[in-house]
C-alpha cells in the first residue's frame, strides 16, 4: 500500500515513474520555465475575482513529463498547470498520440485537480473547436456579478503542426491569452521547398496566408528574415483583436531558445493578450532567463 502511495506521488514530481516521457533537448527547460513563471503570476493575480471560469488549454500536451538527452527529467506543461499555486477551473489537454494522453491521465490522477481535467485525443487543429464551443456556452448566459471566462492557451507543437485556423478559433473567446511556439528552425529548413511550391503547405497553414512568400523572397538569406515574419504574424494577431501584441521594437520579449552545443536558433515564444495587464506580466517574466540572469536580447 505504501509503495502504491509513493508511486502515485512520483507522478507529479520530476522523477522516473515508469510511464512514457517525451524526449527533449535541455533547452525545453527554459521554455517551460517561462511558462511556469507566467502561469504563476497569471493565476495568482486573477485568483479570487468573479470570473465564471479560469481555463487552461494545452493543445499539444504530451505525456506530462520530458526526459532530456542527458537523462534529466522535468515536468511538462500539463503537470506545471496542475501544480500551479491556485487551481484553474478547468484544464483541457489534447494530443494526437493516445499513449501520451493515457500516461498524462495516469499522472494527473495524483493531482487534487484530476476531476477538472478533460483529455482529448486527435488533431488539435480540429479539437480546438470543441473546446472553444464548450467555453463559449459557459459565457453566453448572463450571470449578474460574474465576469466571462478567463483563458490561457499554450500552443507548443513539436514541429510545424499549429495551424492559423486554431489561433483564430481561440481568439473568438474574448479573454484568451496565448503563448505560441514560433518554430524558427523548422521554418528556416522548410521554407525553401515551400516557397517553390504552389500547393498549399504547412507554412501556409501556420501563417494562414501566402503573404509570407513575399517576405521570404525579399529577406531570404538576410538576418532580419524572422523579425519580418514575426511582425507579419503579430499583425495577423492584431487583426483578431490582440491590440496589445508587442511590436517589433520590443522583440526582446520574444525569448529565443537555442540548441545546447551549436547555439543555433530553435524557436521563440510569442505572447498575445487582449489586455495590457497580460503584457505587463509577460514583460516581468521575460526580463530574466531560467538561470535568473538578465536575458540577452
Amino acid at each position: 500500500m505504501n509503495d502504491g502511495r509513493e508511486l502515485a506521488q512520483s507522478y507529479l514530481e520530476p522523477e522516473d515513474d515508469g510511464l512514457v516521457m517525451r524526449p527533449s533537448g535541455s533547452w525545453a527547460c527554459e521554455k517551460l520555465d517561462y511558462l511556469e513563471r507566467y502561469m504563476h503570476v497569471f493565476i495568482t493575480s486573477m485568483h479570487g475575482k468573479p470570473w465564471r471560469g479560469i481555463h487552461y488549454i494545452d493543445l499539444f500536451a504530451g505525456p506530462g513529463k520530458c526526459r532530456s538527452e542527458a537523462g534529466q527529467i522535468y515536468l511538462g506543461s500539463p503537470l506545471i498547470a496542475l501544480k500551479a499555486p491556485y487551481p484553474f477551473t478547468c484544464y483541457f489537454f489534447a494530443d494526437l498520440d493516445a499513449d501520451n494522453i493515457a500516461a498524462l491521465k495516469q499522472r494527473s490522477s495524483a493531482s487534487p485537480q484530476q476531476d477538472h481535467a478533460h483529455y482529448l485525443v486527435g488533431d488539435s487543429n480540429i479539437i480546438v473547436g470543441k473546446i472553444v464551443e464548450h467555453i463559449s456556452a459557459l459565457d453566453r448566459e448572463f450571470i449578474r456579478g460574474q465576469w466571462p471566462s478567463l483563458n490561457l492557451a499554450f500552443l507548443d507543437p513539436a514541429g510545424l503542426d499549429l495551424h492559423w485556423s486554431t489561433v483564430e478559433a481561440l481568439a473568438r473567446l474574448n479573454r484568451m491569452d496565448l503563448i505560441i511556439h514560433y518554430p524558427q528552425m523548422g521554418l528556416t529548413r522548410y521554407m525553401p521547398l515551400a516557397f517553390n511550391s504552389e500547393e498549399p503547405n504547412r507554412i501556409d497553414l501556420f501563417f494562414g496566408d501566402r503573404e509570407w512568400r513575399r517576405i521570404y523572397e525579399k529577406w531570404r538569406g538576410k538576418r532580419g528574415l524572422h523579425s519580418q515574419l514575426i511582425d507579419h504574424y503579430k499583425a495577423r494577431l492584431q487583426g483578431l483583436g490582440y491590440k496589445e501584441v508587442l511590436r517589433g521594437d520590443e522583440t526582446g520579449y520574444e525569448p529565443l531558445m537555442r540548441s545546447t552545443k551549436r547555439k543555433a536558433p530553435l524557436y521563440r515564444l510569442l505572447f498575445a493578450s487582449k489586455d495590457h495587464l497580460g503584457h505587463d506580466f509577460w514583460r516581468k517574466v521575460t526580463r530574466r532567463d531560467v538561470y535568473g540572469q538578465a536575458r540577452l536580447l
